[in-house]
């Protein structure tokens, strides 16, 4: 599935910017909130007696008991889903269901950066840093009219 990006200069008023900043910022949140709770999970998994000593297997049976582990422990991107469902659900008039599961998705992208070693850490985003959010979708949440060029 290809992804676009469009960006468009914005005429706003200021109750209208206020209302960009406030779903921006609770779109940080649940990031921030994704983000904690996968790594949370990663810390629980690492302290398990059994996955330490995983170390010492062969790679094929080294890969298939990670695997299990990560079932084990919910470290994936449908057990992300299902942990910010309800917090999507509270903020139902500002952020769409859709657009939660893009956010923890890409807060589980981010962990798959610390967990294959492409990245030495995650960071949190702080409040202002979060200046863009993603749709599955043209059809909820923000979308763009292309005939009254709005969103």
């Amino acid at each position: 599935m290809a992804n676009y990006v469009l960006t468009l200069p914005l005429k706003t008023e200021k109750w209208q910017e206020d209302i960009l900043d406030k779903r921006l910022n609770i779109a940080r949140l649940l990031y921030n909130a994704s983000l904690n709770e996968i790594l949370k999970r990663y810390r629980k998994m690492q302290n398990d007696v059994e996955y330490k000593h995983m170390k010492h297997l062969d790679p094929k049976e080294q890969s298939k008991k990670y695997k299990e582990f990560d079932n084990k422990y919910g470290i994936s991107k449908f057990d992300l889903n299902q942990y910010i469902k309800p917090m999507t659900q509270k903020f139902k008039k500002n952020i769409g269901s859709q657009m939660g599961q893009e956010i923890a998705e890409r807060a589980y992208l981010a962990f798959e950066k610390l967990k294959y070693g492409k990245a030495k850490k995650v960071y949190f985003k702080r409040y202002g840093d979060f200046y863009s959010v993603r749709e599955k979708g043209n059809k909820t949440g923000l979308r763009l009219f292309k005939e009254e060029n709005c969103i």
